[in-house]
């Protein structure tokens, strides 16, 4: 038996191994016409890439056919039947190229205008994170909750709009809705879940959740019990958002099993554990994710290939695709870090994003890079179907 076992085995081919992933990010601005749609895939194409993260909710809005959020404004001028994520992936089928939908969980709008009536901000502004500087406010009876979040946070450059809070129960059950909705309605090979963060320590002190923590300490006095027990409320806060980030994972593996999971992560483990409530490392070891996409967005090769080699270490077993900051390096710069991060152990690169290759001018970038970086022949991205 032992021989036939022996036999078997030497004339059976040997598994295949892992393939690299070989990602860009594509943000929305890809997203606005048919023309910018395949401009994107062609060009993503031409420079080596097998795997496109494309920014379906940028915003707390749609860019795909959606009866649970509104139509993205920046869709104002086209067609109500242009679908740009069906047609991006149907171009990129064409290419071979895969594609993960890519959407901001918790950032739901930005400051800069008021949110249209529709959006989901406007009607549920109970469910936006508050800064502990407006929590006393905010818990006062139709405190202008909007008002008082951009007024508390909008020169604070680590907040780039309102988030919404995990700790609310309305917004569970929404953003669930959400992930149905795109993982059932198109052939995605992914899901990224991008912005499943705090924006920094000081939030969230809303209402909900403050409620939630009171339930939990079994007490009528939460704001105060939040200020005095500061660890205790990080610790809540890292739940809540653990929590939902299972609940979406468990969401969209239901409507598609086999769907490969990833999360764009904050890559300094202590900033994202004690300032973003983000315990990715859990999420890895407990399968919640396929893959960590830590945002590595340094310049500074030695933190780059530091911080690449501390995530693979955290993460031991599992997929780990290292973020390139393309959008902040010269093309020699994009390159060194694809190889930097090969050597730390990485199992691929995701760049962002495809602004930093697109345009004519950038032709021979795409050609260096696909030269130079990506010209192993017959490799495919790592991938939902490529990896199961």
């Amino acid at each position: 038996m032992l021989f036939l076992a022996a036999l078997l085995l030497a004339v059976l081919p040997a598994p295949e191994p892992p393939r690299e992933m070989r990602g860009l990010w594509v943000v929305r601005t890809a997203l606005v016409s048919p023309e910018s749609v395949d401009r994107a895939v062609d060009e993503a194409a031409e420079a080596g890439f097998t795997a496109l993260f494309v920014q379906v909710r940028g915003r707390g809005d749609a860019f795909y056919d959606s009866r649970v959020v509104a139509r993205s404004p920046l869709l104002a001028r086209q067609p109500a039947g242009f679908d740009p994520l069906a047609r991006l992936i149907e171009r990129a089928r064409a290419k071979d190229l895969e594609v993960h939908v890519w959407i901001n969980v918790l950032l739901a709008a930005g400051f800069a205008q008021a949110p249209a009536a529709d959006h989901v901000v406007a009607q549920h502004p109970d469910w936006v994170m508050v800064p502990k500087s407006a929590a006393a406010l905010a818990l006062r009876p139709r405190a202008p909750i909007l008002k008082l979040v951009k007024d508390a946070a909008s020169k604070d450059p680590d907040v780039e709009g309102y988030y919404l809070s995990p700790a609310s129960p309305g917004v569970s059950d929404h953003l669930e809705k959400v992930v149905r909705e795109i993982v059932r309605g198109y052939p995605a090979a992914g899901l990224h879940l991008d912005f499943i963060r705090y924006p920094n320590k000081d939030f969230d002190y809303s209402r909900s959740a403050l409620a939630a923590f009171g339930l939990r300490q079994k007490t009528k006095q939460p704001l105060s019990a939040a200020l005095k027990s500061p660890g205790t409320y990080a610790e809540f806060r890292r739940e809540a958002l653990s929590a939902l980030a299972g609940r979406l994972a468990q969401a969209a593996r239901q409507e598609r099993p086999g769907l490969f999971i990833s999360s764009a992560v904050v890559p300094d483990e202590a900033v994202a554990l004690a300032q973003r409530f983000q315990d990715w490392p859990a999420w890895s070891a407990r399968g919640v994710v396929d893959a960590i996409v830590p945002m590595t967005y340094t310049t500074d090769s030695r933190i780059y290939r530091e911080q690449v080699a501390q995530a693979r270490a955290l993460v031991p077993g599992k997929a780990l695709w290292a973020g390139v900051g393309s959008y902040r390096l010269p093309l020699d710069g994009t390159l060194e870090k694809i190889a930097l991060a090969r050597q730390a152990g990485a199992n691929g690169v995701v760049l962002f994003s495809h602004e930093s290759l697109q345009s004519p001018e950038k032709a021979s970038d795409r050609r260096r890079l696909h030269d130079e970086a990506f010209a192993s022949p017959g490799e495919r991205a790592g991938g939902a179907s490529s990896r199961r």
